[in-house]
């Protein structure tokens, strides 16, 4: 999985993300799931390339405009073997990265057929003890 550059300063990786947004407000829904498969990793992992808020700002906008076009879309994939990926990395990595690793992984797992979440066993075990921790917390 790509991730952005730690040489790059918050100007480029505002930029860079900037140029994100726009081609994921100019893709049609037929070409969303490939595009969001490259986008969403790479756009979580750049909260835990800067502490800029401006970096954070517009990652949280391309974060608001996947979840605006994926909500009414139930069979558009998310990238849920990279997220994982990213979310094991993440130990070193910043919380946010793994709050929002979280977020979308339980949104790609709950858009799975039946049958293809018995081949993540281990994505599941972690969806189902996941599931019976945030009931506790509400």
């Amino acid at each position: 999985m790509a991730k952005l550059s730690s040489t790059k300063t918050d100007a480029d990786i505002e930029e860079l993300l900037d140029r994100m947004l726009t081609r994921l407000a100019l893709c049609n829904d037929s070409n969303l799931q490939a595009l969001l498969s490259k986008l969403l990793p790479l756009t979580i992992s750049s909260l835990s390339s800067s502490s800029s808020t401006s970096v954070r700002n517009k990652v949280l906008e391309i974060l608001s405009h996947v979840n605006k076009r994926v909500k009414h879309q139930p069979d558009i994939a998310l990238p849920l073997l990279d997220l994982w990926d990213l979310y094991m990395e993440s130990n070193a990595s910043s919380p946010l990265v793994k709050n929002f690793c979280i977020i979308y992984l339980k949104m790609a797992f709950d858009c799975m057929q039946e049958i293809e979440k018995k081949k993540f066993d281990a994505c599941a075990c972690w969806y189902r003890k996941f599931q019976i921790n945030t009931k506790r917390l509400y």
